[in-house]
Parts: structure tokens; C-alpha cells; sequence
């Protein structure tokens, strides 16, 4: 409040001053043009020269603001990243519409003035690479790389990815291996690297990379515990494929079930991998034990099948275990056909029979009627085994067609 009106002050203060000046009247101009003239007080003259110098400082300013940051500058700059935003943004709704070639394109003749320039490039190698365009996305995260050297790590993971995409693991691996070591919990370099495993069906370096997967979640729960599931089975697995072969020991396999944790154990899949391989490595008595502990306390299919074609050296054991289960499970058409295949091997023609034809009504398989068409033609009766071979074959067909 005091500073306006100590302003009004000395303004009152100078007013008074130039009419006191003014009283004394001496001096005059005279301007003269042609026949054009001009006579004023010299006092009078100077007030215009002022008030002219004020207004053309004024204009000067002005038009600085103008053509400034401040004025036309700064509204044409706008105008230029809005019109770079909006080929961005243009091309990115192609993008999310799945027109991956004027996605690629539009993002990419646009990257040069894209206020975005790696996002940009970016989505357009993403867009060629959906396109299928393989070779013009890897040009375009190579020059990215080369243009924008601060984001060679992006460039590095979207070029992994691309490998993947065209099922080049050894070629992913290659590019992921360098940037994880330096970047050990980037979660989608994890995610990556267990991709590329997986794609090269290298069990043991993708086992070693589940903790690291837990650790940093880059997974969730239910696609972690599946992996583990595909893991464990594989490992199991390769083992049987290796014993074949003769070079694996039942020691190595011992040592491959106690990398397992423990709450997998439990899991079906992976008991069944357990059991086969124990039966590829001539263990049958474990493989037998380790299946009737299971089917007591799980019941499982796949184990249920695989405990049928065991070739128990203990058969009355391995029959009376699947006849006591057959109390709780007596309407379970693979329990029957376990059932009559054991019998089968045992040569109980007559209970094998009964069994499989129970498990025919129950739910009609090619394989039962393949079982009861044997065993029919070892108890002599040639047409009622033909008859079963010929309903095998129709179910067959008809599975494959339905």
C-alpha cells in the first residue's frame, strides 16, 4: 500500500515541476516542409520526443517478444511437437489395430521428430517384426542402438526377443547372456533367458534359473510352478533318453530327484516322470512301490496307465494293490482296464476278460477292445475276438475323425 502511493507522490510531485518549467516559456521550434510548418514550445517539443522514444522502445520489445520465446517462436515450437506427437500417436494406433506395416511405417519416417525417438523406433521394429518382416526390425534396433547409444540395453532385449520370435534360441542366448550378467534382476531379461531355455530344451541351465525367476518374481506364481513342473519332467525325462543309451547311472537319477523341492514331489506329472525312469534304469520293485504309495494317496491317470503296463516282478502284489483300490474306484473304466491287462499277463483269462469287458461298457477304447480281442482268442473264441478287433478298429476311426 505504501509503494503506490508513494508513486502517486512523485508523480504529482513531477507534474507540478514541468508546469512550473512550462511558465517560463523560453524557446520555441520551429519545423518547416514544403509548404507544411510546424511552430511549437521547445518544452512542448521535448515532451513529444520523449513520448516518441517511449513508444518506439515499446514496439521494439514488443515485436522481441513476438518473434521471442515468448510469442511466435514459442507457437510455432508447439505447433511442431504437436504435429510430431500427433505421427506418433498416429502410428501407434496402427499399431494397437494390428496394421503392422503402416505402424512400422509411419512410426518410422516420423522418428526423426518424434519428440520420443526411441519409442518411435521401437514400436515400429515391434511392428515389422509382427508383420513378420524379420530382417527390416533388426535394421531398424540396430540403428536405434547406433542412434541413441543410451539405449542399447532396450535395443539389445527387443533384438533377444526378435530371435525368439523367429525360434533362434543360440542366437538369443547369445545377445541375453552379456546384457544379464550386467543387469542380473531385470525381470524381462529373466523372462527372456527362460524362454530361450526353454526353446533349447536346456533343462539344467533352466533349472538353475528358477530361483533367480522366484527371487525377482519375474513370473507369477501359477506360470512359475508350471515351468517347474515342465523342468523337473524334462530333466527326468532325459535321463530315461540317456539310460537308454547306456551312460546314465540310477545314482545320477537319485540325484536329479533330490534337486526337486520337495512340495513337487507330490506332483503327479512328475512322480510319473520319476516312475518311468525308474523303470528305464531296471528298477521295477521302487517304480512298483513308488506307484501303489502315489495311487494310495492320489489318484491319477497317467500313474494309473503306467502302473498297467508295469511288468511287476511281484504281479500278485501288484494285483491285489489294484484290486483294493477297485472298492473305492469301482465305476473307473481305467482302474478296469489296469485291471484286466494285469490279469492278461498273469494268464487269468477269465477275470481279464470280465474286467475288460466291464471297462468296454464303462467307456469303449480302442485299446480295450485290442485287449479283449487277445485274450478272447486265447480262450478259443475266434468270432468273438474278431468281432472286438472289428469294434477296436470303428472306435479308432471314429476318434480320429470325431
Amino acid at each position: 500500500m505504501r509503494k503506490p502511493l508513494l508513486y502517486l507522490l512523485l508523480a504529482l510531485l513531477a507534474g507540478a515541476a514541468i508546469v512550473w518549467l512550462l511558465q517560463f516559456g523560453s524557446g520555441y521550434i520551429l519545423i518547416s516542409a514544403a509548404d507544411t510548418t510546424i511552430e511549437m514550445s521547445a518544452w512542448t517539443g521535448l515532451i513529444i520526443y520523449l513520448a516518441a522514444s517511449a513508444l518506439l522502445v515499446w514496439l521494439l520489445l514488443t515485436w522481441r517478444w513476438i518473434v521471442g520465446a515468448g510469442g511466435f517462436r514459442l507457437w510455432w515450437s508447439n505447433r511442431r511437437n504437436t504435429r510430431k506427437l500427433n505421427q506418433t500417436a498416429e502410428g501407434l494406433l496402427l499399431f494397437a489395430s494390428d496394421n503392422w506395416q503402416e505402424a512400422s511405417k509411419v512410426l518410422l519416417q516420423s522418428a526423426e521428430r518424434s519428440a520420443m525417438p526411441v519409442i518411435n523406433l521401437l514400436f515400429a521394429a515391434r511392428a515389422a517384426a509382427d508383420d513378420e518382416q524379420f530382417e527390416r526390425a533388426q535394421q531398424i534396433l540396430q540403428r536405434l542402438k547406433k542412434t541413441h547409444p543410451k539405449s542399447c540395453f532396450i535395443a539389445d532385449r527387443a533384438l533377444a526377443e526378435l530371435c525368439l520370435l523367429q525360434e533362434k534360441p543360440a542366437e538369443a542366448l547369445q545377445i541375453l547372456n552379456p546384457i544379464h550378467a550386467k543387469n542380473p534382476r531385470d525381470r524381462a531379461v529373466l523372462r527372456l533367458l527362460a524362454d530361450a531355455h526353454y526353446l533349447a530344451e536346456e533343462w539344467v541351465a533352466l533349472q538353475k534359473l528358477l530361483r533367480d525367476l522366484k527371487h525377482y518374481q519375474a513370473v507369477g506364481e501359477r506360470d512359475l510352478a508350471s515351468l517347474e513342473q515342465h523342468v523337473y519332467c524334462n530333466l527326468l525325462d532325459d535321463f530315461a533318453a540317456e539310460q537308454n543309451s547306456g551312460s546314465a547311472s540310477l545314482e545320477e537319477l537319485e540325484n536329479i530327484w533330490h534337486l526337486i523341492p520337495k512340495n513337487l514331489r507330490r506332483d503327479a506329472e512328475i512322480i510319473a516322470s520319476y516312475a518311468a525312469a525308474l523303470g528305464r534304469a531296471q528298477s521295477p520293485e521302487r517304480q512298483q512301490a513308488l506307484l501303489i504309495k502315489t495311487l494310495n494317496k492320489q489318484w491319477h491317470p497317467q500313474l494309473l496307465a503306467q502302473f498297467a503296463e508295469l511288468n511287476s516282478a511281484t504281479p500278485e502284489r501288484q494285483l491285489a494293490a489294484a484290486e483294493k483300490w477297485l472298492a473305492a474306484h469301482r465305476e473307473d473304466a481305467d482302474l478296469l482296464l489296469a485291471l484286466g491287462q494285469i490279469c492278461r499277463r498273469m494268464q487269468f483269462w477269465g477275470k481279464a476278460k470280465d474286467y475288460l469287458t466291464a471297462a468296454i461298457k464303462l467307456r469303449p477304447t480302442a485299446q480295450g477292445y485290442a485287449a479283449l480281442a487277445a485274450v478272447l482268442e486265447k480262450i478259443g473264441d475266434n468270432r468273438a475276438s474278431g468281432e472286438a478287433y472289428r469294434q477296436g478298429l470303428l472306435t479308432a476311426l471314429a476318434q480320429q475323425n470325431g
